[in-house]
């Protein structure tokens, strides 16, 4: 039994560096490549970018992070493609997979109807707002507002890359002592069967007036970058609200499935998606973390959050140079 437990982390060093050599080589194929994408054949494009997604979700899953969190600044960090494009594919891949998700979370009641109503609203109104200033800032502002576009994405993803390295260690079942008015008064309290202990959990939720608040500007953020949002969702609804750990991941993944679509809108009206980049980086992204979760299942991959780390710190490095340069400050 030892043995095969000292296999099977063998075996997850391995997986991990190989995909880190793979995604760092990956990267450069995609700055080399990709530079004269309309010399590509439509074949080629297609599967560079498929293979390249495949990757990427494998190491977000493994490290705990949603595929858009690394995809975004990967692809605006190290390729030539508009980052409308990119934010446009960023919210779609990322719309598709918690739309993936959701089913079993709803179906199962891990997944908070209530919380779901309660959240969805400020968190669509202002990814959709988010949506808009991002066309704003295309239409108007033209090259210059794509170079503070990197600019302001590097230091949000560093920011995140701190977040994750020096975040609130999460609570999976959160000890609720208070609940405000405001919070009662909604009724988000309710309860779910959880296998592992073999029982019924019930649970409150508090700090309902400060959750609208920042999922408001979580909205802003997923709609106007194309990110990923469960980066923060699942703080919010487990470090502030004090939901459950399970509760707050499935809440995550169906509420990104929620605003992400009303999201997409304008990005699809501004002709943002451009379906031979957007359709193998979806499917890319969905096989990857179907890969990345048996992957986890057999090997011990939390190491593999440090990854992560580096590749988020190398895209925002790579992001505030462009921006920078672009600017002129550099």
């Amino acid at each position: 039994m030892v043995y095969s437990k000292l296999r099977l982390g063998k075996i997850g060093k391995y997986i991990a560096m190989s995909l880190m050599m793979l995604l760092l080589f990956s990267g450069q194929v995609l700055a080399a490549e990709v530079d004269s994408t309309m010399g590509m054949t439509p074949e080629v494009f297609f599967a560079v970018f498929l293979v390249i997604t495949i990757v990427i979700g494998i190491v977000a899953v493994l490290g705990g992070v949603g595929g858009g969190v690394v995809f975004t600044p990967l692809m605006m960090g190290f390729t030539p493609i508009d980052s409308y494009i990119i934010r446009a594919t960023g919210l779609f891949v990322a719309m598709a997979g918690a739309l993936v998700a959701a089913r079993p979370f709803l179906r199962r009641g891990l997944a908070n109807v209530r919380l779901l109503f309660f959240a969805a609203v400020p968190y669509a109104l202002f990814a959709v707002i988010g949506a808009l200033l991002a066309g704003y800032v295309q239409e108007t502002m033209g090259e210059v507002g794509e170079y503070y576009i990197k600019l302001s994405l590097g230091v949000l993803v560093i920011g995140i890359a701190l977040l994750i390295l020096f975040g609130g260690k999460r609570v999976e079942y959160p000890e609720v002592k208070n609940v405000d008015s405001f919070s009662e008064r909604m009724g988000l309290a309710m309860a779910y069967w959880e296998e592992s202990l073999g029982r019924v959990v019930d649970y409150k939720v508090t700090k309902a007036p400060i959750g609208i608040l920042l999922f408001c500007g979580v909205g802003l953020i997923s709609g106007m970058f194309g990110l990923g949002a469960g980066w923060a969702m699942v703080p919010v609804f487990n470090l502030v609200m004090l939901a459950p750990l399970k509760v707050s991941a499935a809440c995550s993944k169906v509420l990104i499935g929620i605003g992400d679509t009303a999201a997409i809108w304008p990005y699809i009206m501004g002709g943002g998606i451009f379906p031979l980049f957007a359709v193998p980086c979806m499917i890319g992204l969905i096989i990857g973390t179907i890969i990345g979760a048996k992957i986890m299942l057999r090997v011990k991959a939390g190491f593999i959050r440090y990854l992560i780390i580096a590749i988020m710190f190398g895209s925002g490095i790579k992001l505030i140079q462009t921006g920078l340069s672009g600017l002129g400050y550099l």
